[in-house]
């Protein structure tokens, strides 16, 4: 992946697979791109963001340019690490002892490798109950990732559509961007539900069905069932 300029807005990259690239996330993005000059005492970076927002595409880029392995739990004696240099962890997804962690700070830099940690919030900002665990979490560098602005949420739409062989009309996304919540998850369940709805009743993707969506009860969109 290639240096991000400041004013990118939205773009795609073959590096990163069809992850939108803008102003809400750049930065971890091109956190990415850095490794492995990951600066600090520790070669470690946190991607901290909202549910569904691309922290898990940008760990699994990151896996396969590194070859890190992702730990699925985590036990105070580090058992079946092997011979790995580089490491992921998805905090609320993995077991983790806090042994564990501190230890495997102490033996990632040890061995010249790198940690990159996923999680909701900064983990700088969680409640760590080992001092010396902590004292190695405000050492890691930090990459947030903001909620969608309107452009982002516009690509999204899009994306997640086309994902299931949906055509979108312009105006149905510019309907739904305008009245949304500000959110990834948002984004997703929008179009799941629309979706549905469109498949339970034979309907295209029209602006009724987005507006039956956003407004419950509102419209009734069924004259524009799809012939039997």
């Amino acid at each position: 992946m290639q240096q991000l300029p400041l004013d990118l807005q939205i773009r795609r990259t073959d590096e990163h697979g069809d992850f939108i690239i803008s102003e809400c996330n750049y930065i971890a993005a091109e956190w990415i791109d850095r490794w492995p000059d990951w600066v600090g005492q520790f070669c470690a970076l946190n991607i901290a963001g909202p549910k569904a927002s691309g922290k898990s595409h940008l760990a699994a880029v990151w896996q396969a340019k590194s070859g890190a392995v992702l730990l699925s739990d985590l036990d105070d004696d580090l058992e079946g690490l092997g011979d790995a240099l580089n490491f992921v962890i998805h905090l609320g997804r993995v077991s983790l002892a806090e042994k564990g962690l501190f230890h495997l700070f102490n033996h990632t830099r040890d061995i010249g490798g790198s940690l990159l940690i996923i999680s909701t919030q900064p983990v700088a900002r969680m409640a760590w109950r080992l001092p010396d665990l902590a004292s190695r979490i405000r050492a890691v560098n930090l990459a947030m990732i903001d909620g969608p602005d309107d452009r982002l949420l516009h690509a999204l739409l899009h994306k997640k559509f086309a994902e299931r062989q949906l055509y979108a009309p312009e105006n149905v996304i510019r309907y739904l961007v305008a009245r949304m919540e500000r959110s990834f998850s948002a984004a997703h369940d929008v179009v799941v539900r629309m979706d549905s709805l469109s498949l339970a009743n034979r309907s295209h993707i029209t602006l009724s069905l987005a507006r039956s969506v956003m407004e419950p009860g509102q419209v009734d969109f069924r004259q524009e069932k799809l012939p039997q």
